[in-house]
């Protein structure tokens, strides 16, 4: 999470979302037309003084469906804008998505449309060089959710359709 609180864009999230679910390396790969990512995290409820009070662990399980090839590993974030979407998260959700990516080792290009939010553009040649563009200081949510990725490394291109898959550990 340390790496997501470092980018100036996100600090309204942290500032004002109720909680988020982190996931510190998420592993994913593909051949041809078929995919998958798998990664474990931990969920936070986030408090007025900017602390994060950990509430749970979280599995991320993908599957996507396109022109894919190569593997990467990433981050990603979730915020949760009140009370009841941090509710809805811990009774399970899904989410399609639509993403568009090139990674070369560690220097990555993506951009990313879903069903909890567009992400805007990211590049960068590291996780601490990457910035996140495209962004208010008020945070933005759909459905009561951002989500926020950064590349570790990899060789990946993709085009793909997918589903993320969201594993509650209480």
């Amino acid at each position: 999470m340390d790496t997501f609180r470092k980018q100036p864009t996100l600090k309204p999230y942290f500032d004002q979302s109720y909680g988020c679910a982190a996931f510190p390396s998420v592993a994913k790969g593909g051949v041809f037309f078929v995919g998958a990512a798998f990664g474990a995290g931990d969920i936070y409820k986030l408090t007025a003084d900017g602390e994060a009070e950990h509430s749970g662990k979280v599995e991320l399980v993908q599957a996507v469906a396109g022109w894919v090839l190569g593997g990467e590993v990433f981050s990603e974030i979730v915020f949760f804008e009140t009370e009841g979407d941090y509710d809805r998260f811990m009774d399970g959700n899904f989410e399609f998505s639509a993403n568009a990516k090139a990674v070369a080792l560690t220097a990555g290009v993506s951009a990313r449309v879903t069903t909890m939010g567009n992400q805007g553009v990211q590049g960068g040649l590291t996780p601490e060089q990457t910035s996140v563009r495209g962004f208010k200081e008020t945070p933005e949510y759909t459905k009561g959710m951002k989500v926020f990725t950064l590349t570790l490394g990899g060789l990946m291109y993709e085009a793909t359709v997918g589903g993320q898959k969201f594993n509650i550990k209480k």
